[in-house]
């Protein structure tokens, strides 16, 4: 098993909501200490079609992110805080969807927190400008869509300095965030959230979480959530819908006490609003897996049925599920299903249904290899944007710092609207290579 908690540190420090694990110490004392945290990722794309019925592509995509980290005691406590930048760029065609040009560059702020926790860690309160994950990230997964110049017109503003796939900036642009995890099983949060992202159109959230934690059988968690603020017709204008919505949200995850069982659940409620529109919409998910501990390359078998509700043209409500800020948590496949379908030919959990069948294989100690079947389908009045899609993908740790992520991606297209962004109904053949650098 040890290779899967090396792909998932790898996962966690650089293709997740996570920082680096580690830190290159630069100050330790009786009082306090200084570090800095490097994470870095390069990739290199190519697509025999794109989505705007123009061909092929290629591109390239890299970030630099650094952070220094502190902390000094303070009371019974721990005073804490993180100050980083970002360096992130895009270069050649821009990416398969149009969302990048190629000529995006960008440096900027990307952290600066201050928090306090107790003795112990009970308590937790930070707050500024940083990442925040609940859950599976199936809802809010950090604010990591990125955006370039390729959607950008007269009174559009998206531009958020490339890197689309590798989704370089993730923090909030600003938070207050307690959490509380006292002895025993049950732990919460509470927090409010500002993105600064164009496309989110600077969404403002507050929320309430409540989990029960089980080290043999897993979490059961509960979740209360209100849109907050929506900066209406800013961005693409596609989330004016949101603000005023309130969200319930129930999932659970684990083993059960069964080893080498993965089960996992989640159900998302939306309602409300302050739009003449109202919002009444859902989505879930099923998941089960079984890993084959006793067998060659211990083999994981994983099964996943997820639904994101559509609108209804015959109805005065607005049916079509939001997906917030949804992103990668356990690995390659959540939340972004299928690396064409998700990224570039949509849709993208909203107004459909998928199935996923994942095979993982771990011929090494350091070698995961990873295939996905994907099926996705248009439900309700959603555009038809049918598709099918493989994925093989492995993860090389090649050592503790460095990883290698190499994809290789069949997408068919298979609704009419999807057909149409691409302009044939031809198989697309994606191609990825991604170095994942943390210390």
């Amino acid at each position: 098993m040890r290779i899967l908690m090396n792909v998932a540190a790898a996962l966690a420090a650089g293709l997740a909501t996570l920082g680096p694990a580690h830190a290159w110490e630069l100050y330790q004392g009786e009082r306090g200490s200084l570090g800095l945290k490097v994470d870095a990722m390069a990739g290199a794309f190519s697509t025999r079609e794109d989505y705007l019925g123009e061909g092929g592509r290629k591109w390239r995509e890299a970030f630099v992110h650094g952070v220094l980290v502190g902390s000094t005691r303070a009371g019974d406590g721990e005073l804490y805080g993180g100050l980083g930048a970002i360096a992130q760029g895009t270069w050649g065609d821009g990416d398969a969807g149009g969302y990048t040009t190629g000529r995006e560059r960008d440096v900027d702020l990307e952290d600066a927190y201050l928090g306090w926790r107790s003795a112990g860690g009970v308590f937790d309160f930070s707050f500024g400008r940083q990442q925040f994950q609940l859950g599976d990230g199936f809802l809010i997964a950090a604010d990591r869509v990125n955006l370039g110049k390729g959607l950008e017109g007269p009174g559009i503003r998206v531009d958020r300095g490339g890197a689309y796939y590798l989704a370089a900036k993730k923090s909030f642009g600003n938070t207050a965030i307690l959490r509380v995890d006292p002895a025993g099983p049950w732990r919460g949060d509470a927090f409010w959230l500002k993105s600064n992202n164009p496309y989110q159109q600077d969404t403002e959230l507050g929320g309430l979480n409540l989990e029960y934690v089980s080290e043999t059988h897993g979490t059961l968690g509960l979740s209360w959530m209100k849109v907050l603020g929506v900066d209406r017709g800013a961005g693409l204008g596609a989330f004016d819908q949101r603000d005023g919505m309130r969200i319930a949200n129930l999932r659970g995850q684990g083993s059960l006490g069964v080893d080498n069982l993965f089960v996992a659940f989640e159900y998302v409620d939306q309602r409300g609003g302050d739009t003449a529109v109202k919002n009444d919409a859902d989505a879930w998910f099923v998941e089960g897996g079984w890993t084959f501990a006793d067998v060659a390359w211990s083999p994981t078998l994983n099964y996943r049925h997820a639904r994101f509700s559509a609108d209804k043209a015959s109805t005065d409500r607005n049916e079509a599920f939001d997906p917030l800020f949804f992103g990668l948590s356990r690995g390659l496949g959540t939340w972004f299903q299928g690396e064409v379908a998700a990224n570039y030919a949509g849709p993208a959990n909203s107004g459909n249904k998928v199935d996923r069948l994942e095979l993982t294989l771990a011929p090494r100690e350091d070698l995961s290899v990873t295939l996905q079947y994907w099926d996705i389908r248009s439900i309700g009045d959603a555009a038809d944007l049918d598709g099918r899609e493989i994925d093989l993908f492995a993860f090389w740790q090649i050592n503790d710092n460095v990883t290698f992520v190499p994809l290789l991606g069949l997408y068919e297209p298979r609704g009419k609207d999807v057909k149409s962004l691409q302009g044939n109904d031809r198989r697309n053949v994606y191609l990825q290579a991604v170095l994942i650098f943390n210390y």
